[in-house]
């Protein structure tokens, strides 16, 4: 009998150790995971990854310890920030796809490479700014992946082509940012697509078509508070389609230096427009009175500069900065 005992703590003690093993190998499978990543870096002038990020410094449950950037709880890494570091390399989104738990990824402002193909992986994503690097390549439909992302941020990058993202399917989505790139194709594609967001810029960019907003989903036009689609070629009518859609929370709308024409919507119904700025484009025809009254809206800014419009303009209030020229 002691015999059977000896043997059965034996095998206690074997499990326990497999069990111990097995919590170590997966505690530490995020901190291989940030290594890994930190191969693909070339340069980091300030040393803040190169110096900190060390194997070595661990805390007792298997987080990072005082690792630049890592925020960690309970052995998983819950957010990588590496804002302004002046980073250099081809950014490896496959190393740090594994991170389960992560919700959010910042890398602004360096001087990463690569294309975003793989970013979709990382399905608990709610906060991704990957603006103000040199990323490039097209954004791909697999985004419609991650499914809990609220703030999406790639401006200032070199990425191209048609945007296919079917945005409606990230319902979550309330703040999405893509100005400065190389993104074409007909803008209306897009706002097809989209879901009940807050914040939009897609400015600076080569996209196309009409803007006629009353054709798209009302889920839209209620939610949206700023849009912005300036310096782009953009033509045609402003809003065509049944008038002015009931952009009931708009806040600032953009959409200067486009091509647009004929005459300018009365915005009567959007009451909570505070700027406004169609400079530079074609548009023709009278101001719309409704427009300038200062009981219809509260504009701080409107720019209708640089047009071809023409009439008498009568100013009702004075706390707007407006630049009115009529040629």
């Amino acid at each position: 009998m002691v015999g059977v005992g000896a043997t059965r703590k034996g095998m206690q003690a074997i499990w326990l150790m497999l069990l111990l093993l097995v919590s170590i190998a997966l505690g530490n499978s995020d901190i291989d995971a940030l290594l890994e990543f930190k191969k693909s870096i070339q340069n980091d002038p300030s040393g803040f990854v190169f110096n900190s990020w060390n194997s070595k410094s661990l805390d007792s449950d298997g987080c990072p310890r005082n690792w630049y950037g890592i925020w960690c709880s309970e052995g998983s890494v819950i957010s990588i920030t590496l804002d302004n570091a002046g980073l250099v390399g081809e950014f490896n989104f496959p190393a740090i796809s594994g991170l389960a738990m992560l919700r959010n990824l910042s890398a602004v402002n360096n001087q990463f490479t690569g294309e975003l193909t793989h970013a979709a992986t990382m399905e608990s994503l709610e906060y991704l700014d990957l603006s103000l690097n040199k990323f490039n390549g097209p954004l791909l439909s697999n985004f419609v992946q991650l499914r809990k992302l609220v703030y999406l941020n790639l401006s200032s990058n070199e990425l191209g082509g048609t945007l296919t993202i079917e945005f409606h399917k990230l319902e979550q989505l309330k703040y999405l940012d893509m100005h400065m790139n190389n993104f074409s194709g007909d803008i209306m594609h897009i706002f097809y697509q989209m879901g009940s967001v807050l914040y939009v810029d897609l400015s600076s960019n080569s996209f196309s078509g009409a803007l006629d907003l009353g054709l798209v989903d009302e889920s839209f036009l209620s939610s949206i508070q700023y849009l912005n689609v300036s310096h782009n070629s953009l033509r045609g009518e402003l809003f065509a389609h049944d008038g002015m859609p009931y952009l009931d929370s708009l806040e600032v709308f953009d959409a200067s230096n486009n091509q647009l024409e004929g005459n300018i919507p009365s915005f009567t119904f959007v009451v909570s427009l505070r700027i406004l700025r169609l400079a530079f484009n074609q548009l023709t025809g009278l101001l719309p009175e409704a427009l300038l009254k200062e009981s219809s809206m509260m504009l701080s800014e409107l720019d209708l500069s640089q047009n071809k419009l023409e009439g008498t303009i009568y100013l009702f209030w004075v706390n707007c900065v407006c630049v009115l020229s009529l040629k």
